[in-house]
């Protein structure tokens, strides 16, 4: 029968109470097991108001005054490289989902806001309310829309971790994620601050450089200084757009630039996407695939994806950390001005340059990058696979057989070529106009025979290139520029339009004929070539010549070491990239042939009047490209920074303001319009997904000082394996995965331990296996005698 406890032989009950604190022991090292362990992003939350040494791992001490911006050693407008960082974006899970069926949408319980950002639930949920307001796009776009919007956290986080390390935002007195400042100060405007330190009186917010600047945030920043000695310091992970820096001018708001490339983890991979590709199953990406793939094919497109792009950026806590805005590029100046080729992995990259829209808010987005990236990869495989014996164009009625190349003329680069031949012919004759006050100077400026008459002899222009300025390092070739002449001289034409009254030239003297003919080529050579070589009209020209000169390049180094475009050089087979846009090289002969034949205009001379009538043939020639290759130490000196910008533009667009050309010498290239503030590099290559951290990175020693920084290995696509972070000390608490550094919140961060993070995997397995033996004497002590 039962003993009562108190009657237990003293033993008995010293069994008992060693069995009851072995359970208990057992039970404490489980549940600090459970918290120990980490379980990845699930149950992440933001975490507002807290010190913000202990949201950040690896923050070095407290800086002082001198160190912080605004201080002697971060002056206002102060730029250094930072480390670069990766981030993950959990919405690309769902690149590949089909669009919902309407019984999934009816079945879908709650507010999208109810669910994080990025997720199934919250995509599906925004797409039915997308469609129920009236949302005009189909789901492929819109997804392919709200899926870059969704790592504004991450990316932001992993730039506030950089921060908070570099400028060493320890101690009690730093506030992240701060909540509070707005309401204390009453604002008016729901504010959060990146970091705060009350003492000090100084507020920090964190901006990409790539995302517009919010009017409210800037008013109330403004409020907050006014009459007070708090101040606001903007810090930029790239430079700011001269728009943005008038703005803060305006609002009495600070910046520095603390510059860190952010590279996505888990890029999409769409094998569709062949852009810039020799190989159609490798799919390339980066900056400037993702950007013009979200422009838009019409104005109407690039506005409806600014709205979406400023509703998306609602739904998250990083509203500054949004992706590039594709409508802030001018795609119609993009060109190709960098590519890489390895022969020894087949790995490849490329970037292009493009002028930038202004940041006021006001401008209309710019659309069609879409179109002009496909016109540049297109024409670079042309260029690629054709003899260069195909590449010319010409117009003459004398000769109606040979328009184009047969080949040729199934291309797109093809095609512009004809177009911008038939344009020069246009350009001549608008200049040569007397009602206009050029021509009217021109037409004076003629020699005159016995009676009156301005007589000329027909000519031949064409167009053809100059010596393009390149350097080449390596595996690498920089176009720094590429431009075109244009060409004049005499050339008879037996053809006479039908109906064309008498020839009252015919009788000329020939030397003032000849004088006069020249006169033209002096006149209207240096004009033509001012416009093929900066105007609207001849982007597209512009464009297929850089890649015409990038090819030369691949191949004629393909011929010593065979590298990733092996395959189509000289395959004379451009089957896998026809002309996009339809056209028949015989109807711009026909339009020429038109104006050959109607007067363009007429203008009076001594005993009458006269009609002029084009009397212009000529084409475009490019069996070549001449390089002048830049040295080696003249690079350095005129460029200094920009392989660092050409690689950090593989992953993300980076911002060069124009007027920077005098400062840093060194990131501007290309043909921008008048009025043009700053430029953008937009890179790729070959799609990698970014392996995670090794667990144990080296000591990275100081921080790097302003300046340039070295580039990746040649041939880097966007993508590929990314270095450590070196701002994560050695042996701390920077040792966890990518993965677990980029969560919804401070990368799954979980609450202070007490531990340093390399430790807590081995502290919880140390104390799993602690509970289970004492779990085992227990049972022992349970079962002795």
């Amino acid at each position: 029968m039962d003993v009562p406890r108190s009657n237990l032989p003293r033993p008995d009950r010293r069994r008992d109470r060693l069995r009851g604190l072995l359970g208990l022991a057992a039970g404490l090292a489980l549940a600090v097991t459970v918290v120990l362990v980490p379980v990845g992003e699930v149950g992440a939350a933001p975490r507002f108001d807290i010190q913000c040494d202990e949201l950040i791992d690896g923050i070095d001490g407290i800086a002082g005054d001198d160190d912080l911006p605004g201080g002697k050693n971060v002056p206002v407008g102060h730029k250094e490289k930072i480390p670069d960082y990766t981030y993950e974006n959990a919405a690309e899970a769902y690149r590949n989902r089909a669009a919902p069926t309407g019984a999934e949408l009816d079945a879908l319980q709650g507010e999208y806001k109810n669910f994080p950002a990025g997720s199934e639930d919250h995509m599906l949920r925004r797409w039915k309310e997308y469609t129920t307001s009236g949302g005009e796009w189909e789901w492929e776009r819109w997804r392919n829309t709200y899926i870059p919007n969704m790592a504004n956290d991450s990316r932001g986080d992993g730039f506030h971790r950089n921060v908070g390390r570099r400028l060493k935002l320890g101690g009690p007195d730093w506030m992240c994620e701060d909540t509070q400042l707005a309401k204390e100060k009453n604002l008016g405007y729901d504010r959060r601050y990146d970091s705060v330190n009350r003492n000090r009186q100084v507020a920090y917010e964190l901006k990409s450089g790539g995302s517009p600047l919010k009017l409210e945030q800037l008013r109330a920043d403004q409020a907050l200084m006014r009459g007070s000695s708090w101040k606001v310091y903007y810090v930029f992970s790239q430079e700011p757009l001269p728009g943005q820096v008038r703005l803060m001018n305006q609002h009495g708001v600070r910046y520095v630039v603390l510059e860190s490339t952010a590279r996505l983890q888990n890029p999409a991979s769409n094998p569709g996407n062949t852009s810039m590709s020799p190989d159609q199953s490798r799919p390339t990406g980066g900056a400037a695939k993702d950007l013009a793939q979200r422009s838009g094919r019409t104005a109407a497109d690039a506005r409806e994806a600014r709205r979406l792009a400023e509703d998306f950026a609602n739904d998250q806590r990083r509203q500054g950390f949004g992706p590039r805005r594709p409508g802030g590029i001018d795609w119609t100046s993009l060109e190709l001005h960098y590519v890489s080729d390895d022969p020894q992995t087949k790995d490849f990259g490329y970037a292009f340059s493009a002028a930038e829209l202004p940041d006021d808010g006001e401008a209309e987005p710019g659309y069609g990058g879409e179109a002009a990236l496909d016109l540049s990869s297109d024409a670079l495989f042309t260029w690629l696979s054709l003899d260069q014996s195909q590449f010319w164009v010409n117009l003459n009625p004398d000769t109606p057989e040979s328009i184009i190349d047969p080949q040729f003329a199934t291309t797109d680069a093809g095609r512009v070529l004809l177009q911008a031949d038939l344009r020069f012919k246009e350009t001549q004759n608008a200049y040569m106009d007397p009602a206009t006050e050029h021509g009217k100077a021109f037409w004076d400026s003629m020699e005159r025979t016995s009676d009156g008459l301005i007589c000329h002899g027909s000519y031949r222009m064409w167009v053809e290139p100059k010596p393009a300025t390149v350097r080449e390092d390596g595996d690498q070739l920089y176009i720094l520029d590429a431009p075109l002449a244009a060409r004049y001289e005499p050339m008879d034409i037996d053809w006479r339009p039908p109906g064309q009254g008498e020839d009252l030239c015919e009788d000329a003297p020939q030397d003032v004929v000849d004088r006069n003919t020249q006169r033209i080529a002096d006149t209207f050579a240096p004009l033509l070539e001012q416009r093929v070589n900066t105007a609207p009209e001849y982007a597209d020209l512009r464009r297929v010549y850089t890649s015409r000169v990038a090819a030369q390049w691949l191949t004629e180094r393909d011929a010593e070491r065979p590298g990733a475009f092996h395959d189509v050089i000289g395959s004379g087979d451009v089957s896998a990239w026809p002309a996009r846009t339809a056209w028949d090289p015989q109807d711009v002969f026909d339009e020429y042939l038109e104006q050959l034949s109607t007067p363009l205009f007429r203008y009076e001379w001594t005993f009458g009047e006269m009609e002029y009538w084009m009397d212009i043939v000529g084409g475009v020639t490019l069996p070549d490209t001449p390089r002048e290759a830049m040295p080696a130490e003249q690079f350095q000196q005129a460029h200094p920074t920009l392989p660092a910008t050409v690689q950090s533009s593989l992953y993300d667009a980076v911002s060069v303001p124009l007027a920077a050309q005098a400062a840093q010498a060194g990131d501007v290239v290309g043909t921008f319009a008048e009025g043009t503030e700053s430029m953008a590099w937009l890179g790729g290559g070959p799609i990698v997904q970014i392996a995670p951290e090794p667990t144990d990175p080296p000591d990275p020693g100081p921080v790097d000082p302003p300046g340039p920084v070295p580039a990746n290995p040649p041939g880097s696509g966007a993508g590929a394996q990314a270095p450590a972070d070196p701002a994560a000390p050695s042996g701390g608490s920077g040792s966890r995965t990518v993965a677990q550094r980029t969560g919804a919140a401070w990368g799954g961060r979980l609450p202070a331990t007490g531990f340093s993070d390399p430790w807590i995997v081995p502290t919880a397995l140390g104390l799993i296996l602690v509970g289970g033996a004492l779990v085992l004497l227990r049972r022992r002590a349970r079962t002795s005698p």
